[in-house]
């Protein structure tokens, strides 16, 4: 199905947004805030009717409630100063204040038009509070707002079982200073935290669920229903992380973060889970098994709130690096695979990567990695593909991998790993 007619199909069916998808033409006004959740593109521009109502709205970014005119108006967005046409689509605007949320990548950009005029009064001496997940890939979420630090293994959900795409009801906590926290709907694994803040008695706020990259954690968009649509992004507190084991040290690996044992005994060939911790500035300590308390690297680097990294280790005790790599773990578009190439070998250098016996990459160099490819596979069973390294500029292969499966939905990164010419292949499903 393709993003417009998905577009369409959420702005009619949505709770609480339009009443239909007619195409009536108006005479009134409405108040337009736009949110900016588009990952893969710096910035995107919206017209209305024609007349451009933002220009180059960073992602991550939120206008206030503007002027638009009501009723039957096509809306478009474009992305990359214009050059991608993300959205066009005619949706009947009603005279009153809305939310237009821009979501997923460029590819397969979706919209949800929410209406926040003419909602019922919070209860006496509560706020009223809902929550629009459009986290593609997350799946359900839970909600919590608590007083700071509260155990949430001892308390509910605010909103429970938030899906992908909708809106919820309003619920009507007691104000004060509040933890937001999201976990996966069910669980007690929190993907989103943030710093407290103060939630008003009588107030109105919608919290907008995205992703930037990562393939489990997301951010929030805290917006105000107001006069003038207040709001602003809280970044999250959390980012992801995990380790390739393909060194040439011969006892397996500890790593410590800011001096804190995580991951141990690593053996060579392997990848850590994802491991969550704070996001911002972090330094990573190696150490062999066979000398604990000895650091064979330190690396210092920063996790971006929301985000998940790679670190690949590569080289012998004396000359051990890290390769950080930015994953991106947003899902791929349906009936698609996604997958990158990363060189860890020390001593093979550059290498030309062929996919079912077509050159995709050329000259790979040693710990760096390629962009994504995407390729369609099966989503059940997966397709069998052959992937072919040779050195770059030559027609000589030094590795080759046939039937490697990839299943569709899912991203990998495939290193090669290993001290020429005895390279292995090793895949790895990074979500």
């Amino acid at each position: 199905m393709n993003s417009r007619l998905v577009v369409a199909l959420l702005s009619c069916l949505l709770v609480l947004t339009l009443a239909a998808c007619s195409h009536s033409s108006g005479g009134g006004s409405t108040n337009m805030r736009i949110v900016n959740v588009i990952p893969d593109a710096p910035a995107i521009s919206v017209s209305v009717g024609g007349n451009t109502a933002v220009s180059n709205l960073p992602f991550q970014q939120l206008t206030n409630y503007i002027g638009v005119s009501s009723g039957s108006q096509e809306i478009k967005v474009t992305a990359n100063g214009g050059a991608s046409n993300a959205i066009d689509q005619t949706l009947q605007l009603p005279s009153t204040q809305v939310t237009y949320i821009v979501f997923n990548p460029v590819a397969s950009a979706s919209a949800l038009l929410v209406v926040d005029g003419g909602l019922p009064a919070p209860t006496s001496g509560t706020f009223a509070f809902r929550v629009i997940n459009v986290a593609g890939g997350i799946g359900p979420v839970d909600v919590y707002l608590t007083p700071p630090g509260t155990n949430l293994n001892a308390t509910s959900p605010t909103v429970a079982s938030a899906a992908f795409g909708t809106v919820t009801g309003l619920q009507n906590p007691n104000p004060g200073s509040l933890e937001l926290r999201v976990t996966p709907a069910g669980t007690k694994q929190v993907i989103y935290d943030t710093a407290a803040q103060n939630f008003t008695a009588g107030n109105f706020y919608e919290a907008v669920i995205f992703t930037v990259g990562s393939g489990q954690l997301v951010n929030v968009a805290m917006l105000n229903i107001d006069d003038t649509g207040t709001g602003q992004v809280n970044q999250n507190l959390l980012a992801n992380f995990k380790v390739l084991n393909a060194s040439q040290v011969p006892s397996p690996l500890n790593v410590l973060v800011d001096g804190n044992l995580t991951l141990s005994n690593l053996p060579f060939g392997s990848v850590s889970s994802y491991v969550t911790i704070p996001a911002g500035n972090h330094t990573f300590g190696v150490q062999a098994t066979a000398t604990p308390g000895a650091d064979l690297l330190d690396v210092a680097t920063t996790l971006s709130p929301a985000t998940d990294t790679s670190i690949a280790l590569n080289g012998a005790s004396g000359a051990l690096t890290a390769t950080i790599l930015a994953d991106n773990n947003l899902p791929p578009p349906v009936g698609r695979a996604k997958i990158r190439f990363v060189n860890s070998s020390p001593n093979q250098g550059p290498l030309d990567v062929y996919i079912n016996f077509s050159k995709q990459v050329s000259g790979l160099s040693t710990n760096t990695a390629s962009t994504y490819i995407e390729e369609t596979a099966d989503a059940s069973l997966g397709t069998p593909f052959e992937f072919d390294f040779n050195i770059a500029g030559t027609t000589s292969p030094v590795l080759k991998l046939p039937n490697t499966t990839l299943i569709a939905g899912h991203t990998y990164s495939l290193y090669v790993i290993g001290v020429a010419p005895a390279l292995q292949g090793l895949l790895v499903k990074d979500n």
